[in-house]
């Protein structure tokens, strides 16, 4: 099975994202790496427009970035590529497979959010019914996932440690589970007391307890009034 990999398209032009996006479709099957569309955050590999505005304190760890641009002299930073402004199939295949290359170089460094502040670590997550996922998703390990949130609800940490997932991994499943509509997601933070008491009223008793309850009064009830008539 290939390796998945996230790209970000989101600083490119009108026009180049959409020759990209042609290219992509005879692409796809050519390519070391499963290319995938994903948030920046995400990204092992941006996409640039050489006019695009975007500083390196934007970029998550180790994503590599592929400038488009017209001038193969266009200063860009080291270890940083180019894709010519007309790049044509062949061009495109060629800088992904060596993007796909140094990624395979590099270190697992810990690539995503980790910040528990991050939307991803607020929420918890479960399904509301099951699905047989597929492509990359059929294989047992996402089987078992699938499994525990059946019956209970996980969150991001879980998915990482016990569902043994990179973050990548991770937030293509949720992705998929979302598409298919059905993913169940709950936020971990506290509700304010006035929220709490607006969604979570008093619950009323009922069952035995409140049975046994309602008679003791009533016993004690016409025990006082039985004292009075005979006073």
């Amino acid at each position: 099975m290939r390796k998945t990999a996230f790209i970000s398209v989101k600083h490119l032009a009108e026009k180049e994202l959409l020759r990209y996006e042609l290219l992509m479709q005879l692409a796809d099957e050519k390519t070391v790496f499963r290319w995938l569309q994903s948030d920046l955050r995400f990204a092992s590999v941006a996409l640039l427009d050489s006019s695009a505005p975007l500083s390196q304190q934007a970029l998550p760890a180790n994503c590599l970035c592929i400038w488009v641009s017209a001038s193969p002299d266009h200063h860009v930073a080291k270890g940083d590529m180019i894709l010519p402004v007309n790049f044509r199939l062949p061009d495109l295949i060629n800088v992904l497979d060596r993007a796909a290359l140094r990624i395979l170089d590099m270190k697992p460094d810990k690539v995503g959010p980790d910040n528990s502040s991050d939307p991803l670590f607020q929420s918890t997550y479960r399904i509301s019914r099951w699905i047989s996922l597929e492509h990359d998703f059929s294989t047992v390990n996402f089987q078992k996932i699938l499994a525990v949130m059946t019956k209970q609800a996980i969150d991001w940490q879980w998915l990482l440690v016990y569902g043994g997932l990179s973050e990548r991994d991770a937030y293509l499943f949720l992705d998929e589970l979302r598409r298919n509509d059905v993913l169940v997601e709950l936020s971990k933070l506290p509700l304010p007391q006035e929220l709490a008491q607006k969604f979570y009223p008093e619950q009323k008793e009922s069952g035995v307890g409140f049975f046994v309850k309602k008679i003791t009064q009533w016993l004690s009830r016409t025990r006082s009034q039985e004292l009075e008539i005979t006073r």
